[in-house]
């Protein structure tokens, strides 16, 4: 890792779709369209996250790598309205049906991995299996935290929620800020900054309308997204998508019996932990999750 050459590669290319009624960034690579694998980034990152995940999927894969919006260069509409999960995997609905895509595999990491999780829950027969990474539940982490907890590992979801103080304090200290973020997994700091993608992480993160973009989508989750859960558990509705779930052993979900928890979500899941990792699992361990991701498919989708 720490190639340039990454971020440039002439099988990396870029396309914008035009999907319910904003432009969605993406980066395309590899030719095999039979089992295509569509990647999902989380918070506060882009279609970079999986840029050494890429080249091991591509070698097999057709891989379609999203901005999500109001991420990267894709649009970022102002308010929290399209914010909700709901909205954002229809996106990726109607980027699927743009670019003629069928039997997907949708892997998540963060706020990428919850639109997998709706989407696979709107649109059960357009995908053929989900990954989902570093995260758990939604309505567990508020529900079922403790405040000690929620303090230490999710601060940022309730700082997030607070109207108009997150947007003063973070304008004019941008850096700091993505710094502190990035700061959490030990050395990753130092690898965005040897391969370029730390240039292009700030360079879209300075743009106020990105973090307020993505304060919304903390806010729609909270605002929307946490009471659509909560009925949909209340009326027994599970994910029914066959399920991996990768999680570092130094990230938020250590310690906490991630597949138990996960089995009260969904019916079909699997999964582990990776060692020497942090929350930010496919730049911390790309070769491991590759591997994963592959293997999953195989076994998924014999045939």
């Amino acid at each position: 890792m720490g190639d340039k050459s990454e971020l440039n590669s002439s099988e990396f290319k870029h396309g914008w779709a035009k999907v319910n009624n904003i432009n969605l960034h993406y980066v395309e690579a590899g030719t095999n369209s039979s089992k295509p694998v569509i990647l999902l980034h989380g918070f506060p990152q882009s279609w970079l996250t999986w840029r050494y995940v890429i080249p091991h999927l591509m070698k097999e894969h057709l891989v379609i790598a999203v901005d999500l919006r109001g991420y990267g260069d894709s649009d970022k509409p102002a308010g929290t309205k399209g914010y909700d999960k709901s909205t954002m995997a229809s996106d990726i609905h109607e980027l699927i049906k743009h670019l003629n895509l069928e039997n997907v595999t949708l892997v998540g990491h963060d706020r990428g991995a919850r639109v997998a999780r709706r989407f696979a829950l709107d649109y059960p027969d357009k995908v053929a299996g989900i990954g989902l990474i570093d995260i758990l539940p939604m309505e567990y982490l508020y529900d079922k935290l403790t405040a000690s907890e929620a303090a230490k590992k999710y601060w940022h979801w309730t700082f997030h929620l607070v109207p108009d103080l997150p947007e003063a304090l973070i304008q004019g200290k941008e850096e700091i800020y993505l710094e502190f973020l990035f700061r959490r997994a030990p050395g990753l700091l130092s690898l965005l900054k040897s391969d370029g993608s730390w240039e292009d992480y700030l360079r879209v993160w300075k743009q106020p309308e990105t973090y307020r973009a993505a304060l919304s989508d903390y806010r729609a989750t909270h605002e929307v997204d946490l009471p659509q859960y909560r009925a949909e558990n209340a009326a027994g509705k599970l994910l029914k998508t066959p399920t991996f779930l990768l999680w570092g052993e130094n990230g938020n979900l250590a310690g906490q019996p991630v597949l138990d928890i996960w089995k009260e979500a969904a019916l079909d899941v699997q999964g582990k932990q990776l060692g020497n990792c942090g929350h930010y699992v496919p730049e911390e361990q790309p070769e491991p999750v590759s591997e994963y991701i592959l293997k999953f498919i195989r076994e998924n989708q014999r045939g």
